[in-house]
């Protein structure tokens, strides 16, 4: 069985880049995976929407980190053209000398304002699922091909130039969040990954076993495909409470929300910044190996 992965969703926040550094570097010290940045320009959850832009602040970490893998969870796929997007994952990945995980994401209604906000429109959700394959094929083709040539409902290319090419071979794994049945077909067709947040037992195993069926019905194994969790885990870090207790409850909530198929987990620790949560969570994962 492939071996249990973990990483960590960057607290970005905040105006204070020297934090997140250290909290990468402690990372890697640590032995995560990776660490991950999300993809919002005013993150309508936090008091002022203030947080780092995510693929510079990802070029920012690359520089400061060597070995530990860098990820987006997950990139709006209506905020940049694809081709631009092909550009800049290129680039991250030479930068970080092939590090680079790119996940991909549609964005949800709660993104919906900050879009607005930013002159972007909020298309329905049958073209945001276009827009995703459409995003997934041209990047696939730009990381590749020495032109790409493309045209599809919304996006064309006519001989797109992508130079330097990324240096993961054939590309960087392509990770795709959600639990839209869409979505999970997009995921058994065209991506590296599957990352849910947060499931319910009951609901992961109706997306587990559509997204195994979809496998099915085009002939692919799914253990192609890496199952990864993210969630919540700032209310389980409490002041005072004993480090055996942290691990357990942490590992308890592993459990409760994941199934034998999640090989990687990903936890965001909110604006925390103690060194003792992230040991904790390290020991919690490799507990369920």
């Amino acid at each position: 069985m492939t071996r249990i992965k973990f990483g960590c969703q960057l607290p970005q926040e905040t105006d204070d880049f020297e934090k997140l550094a250290k909290i990468a570097e402690r990372c890697e010290r640590l032995g995560y995976d990776s660490v991950w940045a999300y993809d919002h320009l005013a993150p309508y959850w936090t008091r002022r929407s203030q947080a780092f832009e995510c693929w510079t602040l990802l070029a920012a970490v690359a520089q400061r980190t060597k070995k530990i893998k860098l990820g987006s969870l997950v990139t709006n796929v209506n905020l940049r053209s694809p081709a631009l997007l092909a550009k800049i994952t290129s680039t991250l990945d030479n930068l970080s000398n092939g590090r680079l995980i790119v996940g991909l994401g549609t964005g949800d209604r709660m993104s919906r304002n900050e879009l607005l906000s930013y002159g972007y429109r909020f298309a329905n959700v049958d073209e945001r699922l276009e827009r995703l394959k459409e995003t997934i094929l041209i990047l696939k083709a730009m990381w590749t091909q020495d032109r790409a040539f493309f045209e599809g409902k919304y996006n064309k290319l006519s001989g797109a130039i992508n130079y330097p090419k990324p240096m993961q071979t054939p590309h960087p794994p392509i990770w795709v969040g959600g639990r839209h049945p869409k979505i999970l077909e997009i995921i058994a067709e065209m991506a590296d990954g599957w990352n849910y947040w947060g499931l319910e037992r009951h609901m992961l195993e109706q997306c587990s076993k559509c997204l195994s069926d979809e496998c099915a019905r085009i002939g692919r194994n799914p253990a192609q495909i890496t199952k990864s969790w993210t969630g919540s885990l700032s209310n389980l870090f409490k002041p005072g409470k004993r480090r055996s207790q942290i691990v357990e409850d942490v590992r308890r909530k592993l459990q409760s929300q994941t199934n034998d198929e999640t090989r990687y987990f990903i936890a965001s620790f909110g604006s925390r910044n103690v060194a003792t949560d992230y040991e904790a969570f390290a020991e919690a994962v490799r507990s369920l190996e």
